[in-house]
């Protein structure tokens, strides 16, 4: 910890700092050795958590523990003084890899930063480190040093910058998979821009959400037509197969969204992966050619399972649709096309079964009239970004997981405060906010719901009469 805190400035302990360690961990019992991917920081703007800069050890890093008494052994910080959620939690594969002629033990990630790692396991040494995905923030990481090598305002200290990967990472939290047979790694990876700028009037809210970035500033809807197009066409999630050795992609499947389901490779040379738009299918694991597909109803993010029953093979998945993504993407998320079901779905070869008909969920947009208060509106947009976008969607565009503020009708609006303030939804999941918001805020957040609900009703409108 003393190590640690030479590399961090200023009273971050105040705002807590980050560094949690909320996914993966891995055991080498021959090394007696335990890993663990350590988080982001918090807030994520480092200017904010350490104003004079400063690595922030052990951010974003892969540490390695003697987990008997949990003495330190050695680390890799994946992203030094992190400053865009970027996380290295995600899931580590230990494999014995020959490389340069050796066969090597190493561990393997694919972390939030778009960089695929290789680290021999037993010391910590990079032993590679390349682009999987597109990064603007670092044109490299330097072997010498095993440092990013970042590019000039990419950290958003002057003005905002818009970086990729976004803060859902170039590969979040969906399990990737490894498969020795084919010496592959499969990962549910991703491209999303992000605009980071910094929040000039942030303030430490204890207990809730706070990143010290403005959310406004990578808002869809505040982007003119033309930006809007051109992020859209920046956007896209993928299986890339990764040959660690070869350090280079093998092949892809490339998905119409992000926010896909995580990996399973099997020794049948299959690879399953469920998506966002609702589909399970099956791939070779040498070539990436879909063999077999079926509907879900829903989007899958989580990992598949496969197990023998009686000497028959069977494939269960976690289905359902949800995460930061699905969530807070807005159009993003909105663009998957489905809405939350959650069920465990399990199949085997020769079944016969089907999903039962899904009913048909019609939303019908009737909002009050536009609130003639142009500064309330503002205000309420700044609000719904900094409290509520995080659940309900960039831009107030629900994503099929919590309810459409847009298709409020009237008898909820009436009930509005009483729900954000007064917690009547609280057993549905949705708090109060006494406390953190007042009522002058709810009444802003409130009218700027009915604008954006307005937006949505006059553009469709306008698509309706060809205009």
């Amino acid at each position: 910890m003393a190590r640690a805190a030479e590399t961090w400035t200023g009273e971050w302990w105040t705002m807590g700092g980050g560094g949690t360690v909320w996914d993966s961990m891995a055991f080498d019992p021959e090394l007696n050795l335990l890993y663990i991917g350590v988080g982001n920081g918090s807030p994520w703007n480092q200017q904010i958590r350490s104003p004079d800069g400063g690595d922030n050890l052990y951010l974003s890093s892969i540490v390695a523990l003697n987990p008997d008494n949990g003495a330190y052994v050695w680390h890799y910080q994946t992203t030094p003084g992190e400053t865009w959620d970027y996380t290295a939690t995600q899931h580590m594969i230990l494999a014995d890899l020959e490389v340069d002629g050796r066969v090597r033990k190493v561990i393997l990630q694919a972390p939030k930063n778009g960089f695929f790692y290789v680290l021999d396991r037993e010391t910590g040494e990079l032993i590679s480190a390349d682009p999987y995905v597109q990064v603007t923030w670092a044109s490299g990481v330097d072997p010498e040093t095993g440092r990013p090598i970042e590019v000039e305002g990419m950290r958003y200290k002057e003005k905002p910058a818009l970086v990729m990967p976004a803060p859902y990472g170039g590969h979040n939290w969906h399990p990737m998979a490894y498969s020795p047979d084919s010496g592959l790694i499969y990962i549910p990876a991703q491209d999303t821009p992000f605009a980071y700028g910094t929040d000039a009037n942030f303030e430490y809210t204890p207990g809730l959400w706070n990143v010290g970035v403005n959310p406004l500033y990578a808002a869809f809807a505040e982007q003119p037509p033309e930006v809007q197009q051109q992020l859209v066409e920046m956007i896209r999630g993928q299986i890339i197969a990764w040959d660690p050795v070869q350090r280079k992609e093998a092949w892809r499947v490339q998905h119409a969204l992000p926010w896909n389901g995580g990996m399973l490779a099997t020794a049948g040379n299959l690879v399953f992966q469920g998506n966002s738009v609702g589909e399970f299918a099956a791939y070779r694991a040498d070539n990436g050619e879909k063999l077999w597909s079926t509907g879900a109803q829903t989007g899958i993010v989580a990992s598949p399972v496969t197990y023998e029953v009686g000497g028959e093979q069977y494939v269960s998945v976690l289905a359902g649709w949800g995460g930061s993504l699905a969530l807070s993407g807005g159009e993003i998320a909105a663009a998957a096309g489905v809405r939350n079901i959650s069920r465990v779905l399990t199949y085997k070869l020769g079944a016969t079964g089907a999903l039962p008909p899904v009913e048909e969920e019609v939303l019908v947009a009737d909002p009050p009239p536009r609130i003639d208060d142009p500064e309330a509106i503002a205000r309420g947009k700044q609000r719904y970004a900094d409290r509520c976008m995080v659940c309900h969607g960039d831009s107030a565009v629900g994503g099929g997981v919590v309810p459409d503020l847009r298709y409020m009708n009237e008898e909820k609006h009436q009930m509005w405060a009483g729900i954000v303030l007064g917690g009547l939804h609280q057993e549905r999941g949705m708090v109060s906010f006494a406390g953190v918001l007042t009522p002058e805020d709810v009444a802003d957040i409130q009218a700027y719901i009915i604008d954006r609900a307005n937006d949505m009703v006059d553009a469709a409108a306008a698509a309706g009469s060809g205009n």
